[in-house]
């Protein structure tokens, strides 16, 4: 199955249900999980529309419903170890991204040193801080996120050396680890796969090593994850929310979780995206 933006693009015609449906299960195949919100604007259907599709492909075994979406039946036990490909990765919740990305790199202040984590939400956070032209000092070990940052002559880019991640963009290894160890740096602006209660969870115990090696390395860290990340946890647990200082996401998040998370002694940043 082709993984192109043109996979998921809204269709210039309206689909038939079974049409419609069949593209959800393929939207699922890639991502394992969605919010009705993310399925219209991939599919450009009413909401009303999708909350049917979504009860008849649960009616059928297919889904398991989810608060505001679904998870795949078929694919929910190996969930915890699902990777998403990258192109997929990056149309979810576009909207939602930019505009955490955006708010991530607002509260940024000038020559401060930041980590930026890998991953399609921190990437918007470092196009919105190149775009507000204050000098910076950057760390990072995605190759995309590099290249970004170096459009700026106000941008210091220092890359993490290591091990490239098969099919991504992203550094890892033992390399990466120590070198991290010398670092403090003043903000790390982390992403995540899943947020399960109080746990912070990656796919892979490598992917989480890193991330826990950067946030030993910056004085705070700020989490950036749309509403989405907030579902069953992934395999390796990277921290807990206690460790960080601030969660940046957007206002899809359920109102339970957003009270629980209010609760906590950390910042809450909800942003609406545009």
């Amino acid at each position: 199955m082709s993984t192109t933006s043109d996979s998921f693009a809204t269709m210039d015609s309206p689909l038939l249900p079974a049409q419609r449906r069949h593209r959800i299960v393929d939207f699922l195949r890639v991502h394992g999980a969605v919010t009705i919100g993310q399925l219209e604007q991939a599919l450009g259907a009413s909401i009303s529309t999708l909350r049917r599709d979504l009860d008849a492909l649960a009616a059928e075994g297919v889904v398991d419903r989810t608060h505001g979406g679904a998870l795949l039946r078929q694919q929910a036990p190996e969930y915890a170890t699902f990777e998403p490909d990258p192109v997929a990765a990056a149309e979810l919740s576009p909207r939602e991204k930019a505009a955490i990305g955006e708010a991530a790199a607002e509260a940024l202040e000038p020559r401060q040193s930041v980590i930026f984590d890998s991953g399609t939400t921190v990437l918007e956070a470092a196009r919105a801080a190149v775009r507000r032209q204050i000098p910076l000092t950057a760390v990072t070990n995605d190759l995309v996120i590099a290249q970004v940052l170096g459009k700026s002559p106000l941008v210091q880019v220092h890359m993490l050396g290591g091990m490239l991640r098969p099919g991504s963009t992203t550094i890892l290894g033992q390399t990466l680890v120590d070198q991290a160890s010398s670092l403090r740096a003043d903000v790390l602006l982390l992403g995540a796969h899943a947020v399960t209660d109080d746990v912070i969870s990656e796919t892979s115990a490598e992917l989480a090593g890193v991330k826990r090696a950067l946030m030993k390395a910056a004085n705070a860290t700020r989490l950036l994850v749309d509403s989405s990340k907030f579902r069953p946890r992934a395999f390796m647990q990277i921290a807990s929310l206690g460790d960080v200082a601030e969660v940046i996401t957007d206002s899809g998040l359920p109102a339970a979780e957003e009270e629980r998370l209010r609760a906590l002694n950390l910042k809450l940043t909800v942003v609406k995206a545009r």
